[in-house]
């Protein structure tokens, strides 16, 4: 399939070689400026502290984005390509006024010329619930945060020299004003809280004719009616399908945004550019991929369908990647209806594990319900656990690949319900299921103020088998899930070899951290693992 030469012209901008002066330089946090095949693997380096030594982060499990010799990335965060292509759009801005760089050629592209300097993260102050749950057990700073602070320390001596200003914003933007305990000591001079196509062009207008603006913006529209297509390849090749989900999860920014969906055309478009400039692995950005098309919790199937016969269409992708979807959306569809989506997804390279993860949180699902008003909508509370399990078998019947989410410590969750859970992971991974535990982050400013977080120090004897449950399904299918994916999205053999030695060390690490762990919880004068977090 080839789109029309008018959609192409509106998409493809020429660049030119001279040396830049831009107006505008955009620019993602070091995690998310990594040159990755597949998903697991940007997942697995967001994850990192600095235990692991900095040279092999850069080198190895983040290898730096390549760049144009004019310093312009050739991949960006999906995010940044949207900003970049509403200022386009939406201002009187040129291609060379707006930028998207890298966290290394940052420093040669500032200058008396620019005028604001856009910083992305998802997890700038290391408070994003996985992450959390990682630094719990292991030693050292979180990269998201180290490699921002970083960031942003070398950019406020260039504010003070050239006076710009900075904004942060990304998917992590509503750490700043939550947890300002938690901010590197730099000057900020907006955080933008949302999506950007409604509000930011005329934000960035002004701030470019000396407007003042202020200090943070809320931005609750979806603005999916503005969205263009990217003007170049995102990361990991992420094409946006919906956004926004409105399930109501307490956890979750995406909470109260309604999912709204792009339109064919532009994810058709966004999908031709990245496989036009080199990306022959792509990722679905959606929080729900069985819901594209539908205006409530019922999947539309014809919808889905179509879209991805015509993405299907596209010739030289070999592997698609989904990330998320809910269990009431897979439950809702047949069995027909879900092999035939796979059949869809099998692109030139075949796929044992096209995996989907699906938040399971908890095996009572009254206190799911509490925690996430629209999640079993439309089942019943008293059916969640049942479901959860019905939902992995459909998946393995259809050929895709479950992988769950739990929570502990989600306030109000008792003994009993703790051991549900582990009832359930063990169901689940019988089915060989893959299931990440992770430790309850609240994003409401209520909750955070009140300290309602779970960490080592609130772990019951309970928690700690859970959670080594999880693991040790984990340790046995994970591992050929990555070898998987990575083999499909192009990774070369010798890469995927020393990831796999890795994993078995980070396996016996694992199981040491656990055996410590079970020795401090039966000694009855330990009270808080806080002081002992040991690196896994």
């Amino acid at each position: 399939m080839r789109l029309s030469a008018n959609l192409r012209e509106r998409r493809v901008i020429p660049v030119s070689d001279k040396p830049l002066r831009p107006k505008v330089i955009l620019v993602a946090d070091r995690t998310l400026s990594g040159r990755y095949k597949v998903l697991f693997e940007g997942i697995f380096a967001t994850l990192q502290t600095t235990q692991v030594p900095e040279v092999f982060m850069r080198r190895f499990l983040s290898p730096p984005v390549k760049t144009d010799s004019a310093g312009r990335a050739k991949v960006a965060p999906l995010g940044l390509r949207r900003v970049e292509s509403a200022l386009l759009e939406y201002t009187p801005l040129e291609r060379d006024d707006v930028v998207c760089t890298t966290p290394e050629k940052l420093g040669g592209l500032l200058g008396p010329w620019v005028k604001i300097v856009g910083i992305s993260s998802a997890d700038p102050l290391g408070m994003g619930m996985s992450n959390t749950t990682t630094a719990n057990f292991w030693k050292g700073r979180l990269y998201t945060k180290y490699w921002t602070a970083q960031m942003l320390e070398q950019l406020s001596v260039a504010r003070a020299k050239y006076g710009f200003k900075v904004i942060l914003g990304g998917a992590g933007a509503w750490q700043w004003d939550s947890h300002p305990d938690q901010r590197p000591d730099v000057e900020i001079d907006m955080v933008f809280d949302g999506y950007f196509e409604k509000s930011g062009p005329e934000l960035f207008s002004d701030i470019l004719e000396n407007r003042c603006p202020q200090k943070r913006i809320n931005e609750s529209y979806t603005g999916h009616e503005r969205i263009r297509p990217i003007a170049g390849a995102s990361t990991l090749g992420v094409v946006e399908l919906s956004r926004g989900c409105g399930r109501g999860c307490r956890f979750c920014t995406m909470a109260k945004k309604k999912m709204k969906h792009l339109p064919p055309e532009t994810i058709l478009a966004d999908l031709e550019t990245n496989v036009s400039e080199g990306m022959t692995s792509v990722v679905s950005g959606s929080e729900d991929f069985f819901r594209y098309g539908s205006d409530n919790t019922t999947p539309d199937f014809d919808k889905l369908h179509n879209l991805l016969t015509q993405m299907k269409r596209i010739k030289g992708l070999s592997f698609m990647q989904l990330d998320h979807a809910n269990v009431t959306s897979v439950l809702q569809l047949t069995d027909e209806q879900l092999a035939e989506i796979r059949r869809l997804l099998s692109w030139e390279q075949p796929t044992e594990y096209l995996w989907v993860n699906m938040g399971a949180e908890s095996a009572n699902g009254h206190l799911v319900a509490r925690h996430s008003p629209g999640k079993i909508v439309p089942f019943q509370a008293e059916d969640w656990s049942q479901m959860v399990r019905q939902a992995a078998d459909k998946m393995l019947r259809g050929g895709f690949f479950p992988v769950f989410s739990v929570i502990l410590g989600l306030p109000g969750e008792t003994p009993d319900d703790v051991t549900d859970t582990i009832e359930l992971v063990r169901d689940l991974g019988g089915r060989g299921a893959v299931i990440f535990p992770v430790f309850y982050e609240p994003v409401l400013p209520d909750e955070i103020r009140d300290g309602k977080r779970f960490a080592l120090k609130n772990m019951s004897a309970g928690h700690l088998e859970l959670y080594r449950m999880c693991y040790e399904f984990n340790f046995k299918m994970v591992p050929r899930l990555f070898w998987d994916n990575q083999r499909a999205g192009g990774v070369g053999r010798s890469r995927r070899l020393i990831l796999q030695l890795l994993g078995k060390s980070e396996v016996m690490t694992w199981r040491r951290t656990f055996k410590k762990l079970n020795k401090k919880l039966a000694d009855p004068e330990h009270v808080s693992f806080e002081e002992d977090r040991v690196y896994v």
